[in-house]
């Protein structure tokens, strides 16, 4: 018969190892911030050093319930809740591993104090001192130690809260030559936007509900990666798909299709809500969270490829902590898996997505042959499907032009057409344009320069004097570059208003 033998993991090494999950400093503060949302907090303060005197200390404050002494002792151990058990459904957590890895993968000495019936306790797990002792030993603080504590009198302010408190920053020391301060002063600024992003629900929402969240004394403004609020933005109906959790109950997820407006008709505040608009390309795909906390964006899970056509389609997913394990969430909240039996519902969600947004992006630039637009340039199809693009020579501009040359001319032209056709810089045309760099030109100066070339258009139609000026100036506004600058319409009429009445 077998015998049972305790095997209690080396504290030292196993601390050690989880201290290098992978955590980003962005993604460890977010899951210190997950405990502070549990706590049904309504303030959340991130505070760094505003100098390179201070000592090297970063605080994350809120004003949740607090702990007493047994709970928060409880807090401080590794695996200290089930991850299998049923949860609140405002609980962010699962592992009970969050608060402890990530802080300890960003720091060396990680203090948690906890003011409860205003009662103060504080715990410390101290990896320096695991090496030494190579036992799971977590220091309990003194009232005396706690009372100078950095941040501590900004907990006592409060009527109940926690502070989590990071020092000893071997990782920023080592990768930064030893400048921490510099380098939390980077991270300051970067973990201010993840956080805008991440706990835009939270941040956005009216009423109770609402947390306010703050980098030192700045209030952090939510992002909106949708622009719900913005007029040109398209979206899909919200639907619901059931599924089965592991215990076999049916749960709901919610689905939501957007596809974002165009870069032209975003004013500043608009790309701010989005997060600037040169990281479209990437952050376009599902948008995944999980009790109304952003788990993972910016990815179509395999789906489909990113594309710049695609790059303004935005699929939101919305699912409770009870599907943690079907969707393969993990410890640092980062990674996420579709669950195949609802990945073919989730296809068709996505088609429907890069439908729209590949439909406004070529309806935006050059469309198909569909309309009774004369443009200017073609869209071809070769062998093997191959696309590519020439001048359309039956355009009126280009006809009005071939007119007035003589034949020796026109090879000529015709040369330097093919010329083009053949050169098209292509590839920088991408990069500029995913960059959104390309201007489109509607300066008073071009207006006049179109408006000049359509009266003289005007003039060389009416010599033949087959129709009147109106139907000649409709005809010309379905031609490119007319078509593009409605405005010339009404400056044409009156160009001719004699002549028309």
């Amino acid at each position: 018969m077998s015998n049972d033998r305790s095997n209690i993991p080396q504290a030292d090494t196993l601390m050690g190892s989880m201290r290098h999950m992978g955590y980003s400093f962005e993604s460890a503060i977010a899951d210190v911030i997950d405990n502070s949302i549990s706590a049904h907090c309504t303030t959340v303060k991130l505070l760094f050093p505003t100098g390179p005197t201070q000592e090297m200390v970063v605080g994350i404050l809120d004003d949740g319930e607090g702990m007493d002494g047994d709970v928060l002792f409880e807090a401080m151990r590794y695996g200290s809740s089930d991850s299998e058990q049923e949860r609140e459904e405002s609980d962010l957590g699962r592992f009970g591993l969050g608060m402890k890895s990530a802080s300890l993968s960003q720091c060396r000495i990680m203090t948690v104090v906890s003011l409860k019936n205003k009662k103060l306790n504080a715990f410390v797990w101290d990896f320096n001192y695991i090496q030494e002792k190579k036992k799971w030993i977590v220091k309990e603080l003194t009232l005396d130690e706690i009372r100078v504590l950095p941040y501590i009198d900004m907990l006592k302010g409060f009527e109940h809260g926690t502070l989590v408190l990071w020092q000893d920053f071997d990782v920023l020391s080592k990768s930064n030559g030893g400048l921490v301060y510099d380098a939390l002063c980077d991270k300051r600024d970067s973990v201010a936007t993840n956080v805008s992003l991440i706990f835009h629900n939270f941040l956005s929402v009216r009423g109770k509900e609402q947390i306010k969240m703050y980098v030192n004394k700045s209030k952090i403004k939510p992002l909106d990666p949708f622009l719900e609020s913005h007029p040109k933005t398209t979206t899909k109906k919200e639907r619901s798909i059931a599924i089965l959790d592991s215990k076999g109950r049916e749960r709901q997820i919610w689905v939501k299709p957007y596809v974002l407006p165009f870069a032209t008709d975003l004013n500043d505040e608009h790309k701010r809500l989005i997060g600037g608009i040169e990281t479209l390309r990437i952050k376009q795909g599902f948008y995944v969270y999980r009790n109304k906390r952003l788990i993972i964006w910016g990815t179509w899970f395999g789906m489909k490829p990113r594309s710049e056509l695609t790059k303004n389609a935005r699929v939101r997913v919305d699912i409770p902590n009870t599907l943690d394990d079907i969707w393969s969430i993990d410890i640092k909240k980062q990674t996420a898996t579709i669950p195949k039996q609802i990945q073919r519902q989730l296809r068709q969600t996505v088609e429907d997505a890069m439908g729209i947004s590949v439909k406004k992006q070529t309806h935006r630039g050059r469309r198909e042959n569909v309309d009774d637009i004369d443009y200017i340039w073609d869209r071809m199809e070769g062998r093997g499907n191959a696309i590519y693009y020439q001048i359309n020579r039956d355009n009126k501009v280009f006809q009005m032009i071939k007119e007035k040359m003589s034949e020796e001319d026109f090879t000529l032209l015709e040369m330097l057409i093919k010329e083009i056709e053949q050169n098209i810089p292509t590839q920088q045309i991408y990069i500029d344009k995913s960059n959104d760099v390309i201007k489109e030109d509607e300066s008073d100066a071009r207006i006049d320069e179109v408006l000049q070339l359509g009266v003289y258009m005007v003039n060389v139609a009416k010599s033949f004097g087959q129709r009147s000026v109106r139907d000649i100036i409709t005809e010309l506004l379905k031609t490119e570059p007319f078509c593009k600058y409605k405005s010339i319409e009404e400056k044409l009429i009156d160009n001719y208003k004699d002549e028309i009445e």
